[in-house]
């Protein structure tokens, strides 16, 4: 009988069918030994066989075994990378970029200022190409090719942000601004660049900052810099880059899935770096700027202004100047190829690095050492006829017929060749001089043949010819005219403008060469603290104090009677030298003048070139009358 409510009965009418379907055939009552597994017919081993089952179980074990495993590959072994990047890609570290030194005079009025200006930022890792058409729409002088060379330039240092734009106008900037709100990896940044308050006056002194080139990147990346960082070229500006740089601060931040800022998590701020105050009298600088420019214009020349009593650098001028501004701001190819191609490279520092013949400047240093070595007195004399006959060789003065009796004061008033030549050779006529050897001696005892170390890069140590050299160079023996040659000044010798400055300052002081200093103090702007550049003593006791009094005396009377007369009636008593060096060829002279001031009590070296200008008397000495004028009116 057939228990309807019983949910475990089957109809007897049912019956398994060869594909495992059930056909009705009566009903049949499940006992309890069947769910407890007795009835084998029917369990479901019977449906699947061992061999499926066991494979089923094995590949789920496998899977799940594969999955493990792969999860502990990522969360043990590849956990803390792949939390970097995550955080990575949430965080960001930004560097704060430090406001470069401010450079002072010895007064204290500046001369740069940092100018803040608009750049566009690009961080590479996170650019895509699709964004640099719209972006450069806002860049008149880039487009997108443009942006996208430039930004894969820098494809190894992706993660250092790159300057894509600059000296963007307040217009673009706020338009790109507006722009970038929906780009990942932009951002207008307000950094500074420097500009020079004082025109090009000070542009040999100072140079110029500019960006990272592409190819100093690798260079500067290794020394801790940005690629968007600012560095000196030339000038202060690149002798103390590391002092004036400052310490970029740093800045942790959260962002958004476009790089956008969202918060701060951490900040370090930026230190400013150092201020320095240099030796220079900028005012007297610009004087000098000013007789230049209304004497000189269509040459070239330089000024040097040294106070001999320290060896720190007043004034320091190089002719014709460039637009340091220009640089610092950005200039153009075409504007660049036009200064290069200037032929009188107004990018040369004369004052430091131009090489020229001294004239009868060297007459100073001559004399020195001949009245060190007992050669002469104050008062022996030589007879000057208007030259002397070496063998077959006349080696003549300057003044037809010559100066008669002199001894070393008239020698020097009236720059007396013949006097020097007596001086120069080991014997002569009856008469003993230096020779070659000891002459060379004392020029190098006197800083000649070596840079003097001014705080500038490029100084030349000019050049002293010898024995030995021109065998060398030439094929030559020395002859005892090449002595001669070198006793006024002339033949293969050369020195800098800075070089005469620093002996005639020797002489003015009694004896000590100091080291020319532009820098006189750097001051740390976080703690005031301040460092004193000290004076440095390069050499000293090359010659007597008494000997050497000798020498201004002589000086003194090349200004009141003599070559220099020129600059006598001023109102600051002075002693110097003129000078005329040859140039070669059909060319015209070099024209040297140096002085000192006051005659009784020194304070400034003025040295004065003026390339192919000429006679020392006419064309420079006029330069120093009037840079003199304005000191005494001035500084006195």
């Amino acid at each position: 009988m057939v228990n309807d409510t019983n949910p475990f009965v089957i109809p007897s009418g049912l019956k398994e069918s060869k594909k495992g379907k059930l056909n009705r055939v009566g009903s049949v009552e499940i006992s309890d030994s069947f769910l407890a597994g007795g009835s084998p017919s029917l369990w479901l081993g019977g449906i699947i066989s061992g061999a499926k089952s066991s494979f089923f179980f094995l590949a789920v074990i496998l899977l799940f075994l594969l999955l493990g495993s792969r999860l502990f590959y990522l969360q043990i072994i590849k956990g803390d990378y792949y939390r970097q990047l995550a955080e990575g890609n949430r965080t960001r570290l930004e560097y704060l970029p430090a406001a470069r030194g401010i450079i002072f005079d010895q007064f204290g009025k500046p001369l740069v200022a940092n100018q803040p200006t608009f750049s566009l930022i690009a961080y590479p890792q996170e650019l895509k190409k699709e964004q640099y058409r719209s972006v450069a729409g806002s860049l008149n002088e880039l487009d997108s090719e443009q942006l996208l060379t430039l930004a894969q330039a820098y494809s190894q240092e992706s993660y250092f942000p790159v300057v894509l734009g600059e000296d963007l106008d307040y217009e673009q900037a706020i338009a790109l601004m507006v722009k970038l709100n929906d780009f990942s990896g932009f951002k207008i940044e307000v950094d500074a660049k420097r500009r020079y308050l004082f025109d090009n006056a000070l542009a040999h002194i100072l140079g110029y900052t500019s960006r990272i080139t592409q190819g100093e990147k690798d260079k500067y990346l290794q020394q801790g810099y940005l690629l968007t960082e600012r560095v000196g070229r030339s000038g202060l500006e690149e002798s103390y880059q590391s002092v004036l740089r400052g310490a970029l601060g740093r800045k942790r931040i959260e962002v958004d899935s476009l790089g956008r800022e969202q918060k701060v998590i951490a900040q370090e701020d930026p230190l400013a770096g150092h201020n320095i105050i240099l030796n220079i009298d900028s005012g007297l600088q610009e004087r000098i700027v000013e007789v230049l420019n209304s004497r000189i214009k269509g040459q070239a020349g330089a000024v040097v202004a040294l106070d001999p009593r320290s060896g720190k650098v007043r004034a320091l001028v190089s002719w014709p100047l460039f637009d340091h501004n220009a640089f610092s701001q950005g200039l153009s190819s075409a504007a660049y190829q036009s200064i290069v191609a200037d032929p009188l490279n107004p990018l040369f520092n004369r004052a430091i690095s131009g090489e020229y013949p001294p004239g009868s400047t060297i007459k100073l240093v001559l004399g020195a050492a001949a009245l060190e070595e007992g050669l002469i007195t104050k008062y022996s004399q030589i007879l000057s006829l208007g030259g002397i006959w070496y063998d077959k060789w006349f080696f003549p003065d300057w003044k037809a017929g010559g100066h008669g009796y002199a001894n070393i004061i008239k020698a020097l008033a009236e720059s007396v060749n013949t006097y020097f030549y007596y001086l120069a050779l080991e014997e002569f006529d009856g008469h003993y001089g230096l020779g070659l050897d000891k002459m060379l001696s004392y020029f190098r005892a006197f800083g000649l043949a070596e840079s003097a170390g001014i705080n500038l890069s490029n100084e030349s140590g000019g050049f002293l010819p010898s024995r030995e050299w021109k065998q060398e160079a030439k094929g030559e023996v020395w002859y005892p005219g090449d002595t001669l040659h070198l006793a006024i000044g002339q033949g293969d010798i050369l020195v800098t403008p800075l070089q005469i400055a620093n002996f005639t300052a020797a002489v003015a002081n009694g004896g000590v060469l100091y080291k020319p200093e532009l820098v006189g103090e750097i001051i740390d702007p976080a703690t005031d603290k301040v460092q004193k550049v000290e004076s440095e003593i390069l050499n000293k006791d090359m010659v007597k104090p008494e000997y050497l009094e000798i020498i201004k005396e002589g000086m003194r009377a090349a200004v009141t009677s003599g070559s220099a007369r020129g600059v006598y009636y001023l109102s600051i008593p002075l002693a110097g030298k003129t000078g005329t060096a040859q140039a070669g060829g059909d060319k015209n002279s070099h024209a040297w003048f140096t002085s000192f001031g006051p005659y009784s009590d020194p304070q400034l070296v003025l040295t004065v070139l003026v390339e192919y200008g000429g006679e020392g008397s006419e064309a420079a000495a006029p330069i120093a009358r009037d840079i003199w004028q304005w000191y005494a009116e001035n500084r006195m």
